[in-house]
């Protein structure tokens, strides 16, 4: 993902298939959900973690699945034309890997009782597909790439430079924008880490670890464990801020794409709170209560807002840039046709 390596339109294109194939895996299970739901608002709130009843009494798909299924339609359209495509296959991939490998021994363990094998075989067939497809994007998006400069002795008559935007450098967070990046994601990643830290304390090792691994936990077969999940978003979003801070050109594929989750989170828990009248109440609950409310607010807030601050980016250093068009550009401007 250096500044100085685009990714082969070929790749970007493959990259974006595959990654219209894991939306249309996620759709499936979302639109299957639905036609098993009693009411059409049983999905929703089966998403944020009410208990619902559906018509076989299983739910497949989790809030991870709507979230998932926005983020894929979002990247498939943009790698195809962004000239961040490396970091946003890469980033897809690793966010696809990590949330889905807990249901590659969850959904063959013994304790997953009362499921069809017929339904437990598509849905493990189906998390199967997601880690081989994340995977592949991964290596894609490492052997896709290429060297944006011109290639040996330029671009003569009949052959001019790029301009395509997709081919040029990657582009970087603006100044402003990776300072407000750093500190959110920042500060997020640092408020999920505590709640977790806290949540052990309370909970102890041997439930927590159930907690981390999915075990005789986890209530829709697609769910992702709730610890293994928020510890994925505190190590990307880390990796995301850094990258951010230090003006990679990677950090803003990553960290557009860690905001999904972030807001995904701040979501369900806020719709769930408003359910079940705690915002109504909110006085008389708990203090550390008010504060886990508090802190899906903010999460809510730290994923727009870096949404708004990635979302614009710039092409590096502007004489890097300007460099790049010039050595494209003069070779072919140097080559007038032959008489």
């Amino acid at each position: 993902m250096s500044q100085d390596r685009t990714l082969a339109r070929g790749a970007r294109v493959f990259g974006a298939v595959l990654i219209a194939a894991l939306a249309l895996i996620s759709l499936g299970w979302i639109i299957r959900d639905f036609t098993k739901a009693n009411e059409v608002t049983d999905v929703w709130w089966n998403w944020t973690g009410l208990l619902a009843r559906s018509e076989d009494g299983i739910w497949v798909a989790s809030f991870i699945e709507p979230m998932l299924l926005l983020l894929y339609a979002v990247a498939a359209v943009t790698a195809v034309r962004s000239s961040s495509a490396t970091g946003i296959l890469i980033g897809t991939g690793v966010l696809t890997v990590v949330l889905r490998t807990p249901g590659l021994w969850n959904l063959n363990a013994d304790w997953m009782q009362g499921v069809s094998d017929g339904l437990m075989s598509k849905v493990l067939s189906s998390t199967i597909a997601a880690v081989a497809i994340g995977a592949v994007l991964i290596i894609t998006a490492i052997a896709g790439r290429r060297p944006t400069q011109p290639p040996p002795g330029g671009y003569g008559y009949g052959f001019p430079p790029p301009t395509d935007p997709a081919e040029e450098p990657p582009a970087r967070p603006t100044r402003s924008g990776a300072i407000a990046a750093f500190l959110m994601l920042g500060s997020g990643a640092a408020v999920l880490a505590a709640w977790e830290i806290r949540t052990w304390e309370r909970a102890g090792w041997d439930r927590y670890e159930r907690m981390l691994t999915g075990e005789r936990s986890i209530i829709r077969l697609l769910d992702v464990p709730p610890a293994w999940a928020t510890w994925t978003v505190v190590l990307v979003a880390l990796v995301a801020a850094v990258g951010a801070l230090a003006g990679a050109p990677f950090s803003r594929p990553l960290g557009l794409i860690v905001a999904a989750p972030l807001l995904a989170f701040g979501v369900s828990a806020v719709a769930y709170a408003l359910k079940i009248d705690m915002i109504e109440h909110f006085a008389e609950v708990s203090i550390e209560e008010r504060l886990r409310l508090l802190t899906n607010v903010f999460e809510v807030v730290v994923g727009a807002a870096v949404l708004l601050v990635l979302a614009r980016g710039e092409r590096g250093d502007p004489q890097t840039v300007s460099d790049y068009r010039g050595r494209a550009a003069a070779p072919y401007a140097a080559s007038p046709p032959s008489s």
